[in-house]
């Protein structure tokens, strides 16, 4: 009987993308909603500027013909509006985001004789300063309609909206939030991860066994969207390794296990997977590394992605499966941030699965690392990105590829690849 064709990347992807945006909404103050998901759009609560704002500091006057000097009438700093009435030939002392009088124009200071002067004494207004006060205009281009004065709504108007659902917040978006007015958000909840790792070889005495990367790598993983994440490691027995995962979904959304998801004996979650109420979405996808993935699901949303057991594989599906998991959750298209780049160097996939090997980010655009298979994490975290590569196919130096950066990693930002060869 001939076996069923793996699933493709693009056939899981579009599974993830199926399940519900299952987290709940709740409400933040702007300060505490820097990485969160917004999700609901924020919208101008007045038109930007609220005034005819001035955009340097200077004097504000009413042009009268070909007129130069102005009679200096007042004061307007920043926060306070001038209240009196100007005729032409007339002028205010203005600071830049000062509310602009009606029918003047603004006149940068450095082009009037009052340029190196000191600035007006705090609390001097246009009742109170001296009417004898003149102003030369030295250069009569600056006298033209409108100069230097931001209208209006020019920015946006009362009711625009201004970042939209789905936005991952971040400095810039947030203080445009409260430029807008809003001083609460509604976001998407943060997704609560358990992470159980398996395998009698993972941190024992004897000489046959191994530290654990895969649970470090994970939690930093977690760390850098700030998800709160528990992790707990389980030998290879199917009674320990239910009643952990069943202990995991007590408190956590999605529970991530790293192993036991292969072919061997003690691949054992696909096995236990609906006696913990659990129906598979799919199981083993056609890339390498990374082909026995495994994703399932409970009646009430929860989730379980069941990662493989090499570190390099566990790096590789938790940014192809895991991520678009947790943006789908978080009401985001599933596909992370991949970038166009151009090999630097020759390539071939010579085998018939989609590869995404790790890669580095160059001057000249990306490189991917010889390495010597899906146990090697030295040679992934030489790199800084993942590169897809389709099978059986040669690329040439100059080629354009998609490339997903590594999660909270910096272009660069890199171990060290030690010298190789035969030992």
């Amino acid at each position: 009987m001939k076996p069923a064709a793996l699933l493709s990347y693009e056939e899981a992807l579009a599974l993830i993308g199926e399940l519900p945006a299952g987290l709940t909404l709740e409400q933040l103050p702007l300060e505490r909603t820097y990485g969160r998901v917004l999700a609901q759009d924020v919208r101008l609560a007045t038109d930007q500027p609220p005034f005819d704002r001035a955009t340097m500091d200077g004097f504000a006057v009413v042009i009268d013909g070909e007129r130069c000097d102005f009679l200096i009438q007042g004061l307007v700093p920043a926060g306070t509006t001038f209240t009196g009435i100007l005729q032409p030939g007339d002028a205010v002392r203005i600071m830049t985001g000062a509310p602009v009088p009606a029918g003047t124009t603004v006149v940068p200071i450095e082009m009037t004789d009052q340029a190196g002067k000191p600035p007006p004494q705090k609390g001097i207004t246009h009742k109170t300063m001296s009417a004898s006060l003149r102003v030369v205009v030295g250069d009569p281009t600056a006298l033209r309609p409108g100069r230097n004065i931001a209208r209006r709504g020019e920015d946006g108007r009362a009711g625009d909206a201004v970042i939209a659902t789905g936005t991952i917040l971040g400095p810039a978006t947030i203080a445009c939030a409260a430029m807008a007015g809003a001083r609460v958000l509604t976001v998407r909840r943060q997704p609560q991860l358990a992470i159980v790792t398996t395998g009698d070889e993972v941190g024992g005495s004897n000489d046959a066994a191994i530290n654990d990367s895969n649970g470090p790598l994970l939690v930093a993983f977690a760390a850098a969207f700030g998800f709160p994440a528990t992790r707990t490691h389980v030998a290879d027995d199917a009674i320990a390794l239910r009643a952990a995962i069943v202990t995991a979904f007590e408190h956590a959304d999605v529970v991530i296990t790293t192993g036991g998801v292969s072919a061997g004996d003690k691949d054992l979650i696909p096995v236990l997977a609906p006696s913990l109420g659990l129906t598979t979405i799919f199981h083993h996808v056609a890339i390498q590394p990374g082909k026995p993935v495994f994703l399932a699901r409970r009646s009430d949303g929860k989730l379980l992605v069941g990662l493989p057991g090499n570190p390099v594989s566990v790096l590789a599906t938790a940014h192809l499966v895991l991520l678009p998991v947790l943006r789908r959750l978080l009401g985001m298209p599933p596909a992370g941030s991949w970038e166009r780049l151009t090999l630097s160097i020759p390539w071939e996939n010579r085998g018939k699965r989609r590869q995404f090997l790790p890669a580095k980010r160059t001057a000249g655009g990306v490189e991917p690392i010889r390495w010597n298979g899906s146990g090697d994490l030295i040679a992934a975290a030489a790199g800084d990105c993942l590169v897809d590569l389709a099978p059986a196919t040669a690329f040439a130096a100059g080629g354009n590829v998609a490339v997903l950066p590594y999660v909270g990693t910096a272009t660069g930002a890199t171990g060290v690849l030690p010298p190789r060869g035969s030992a």
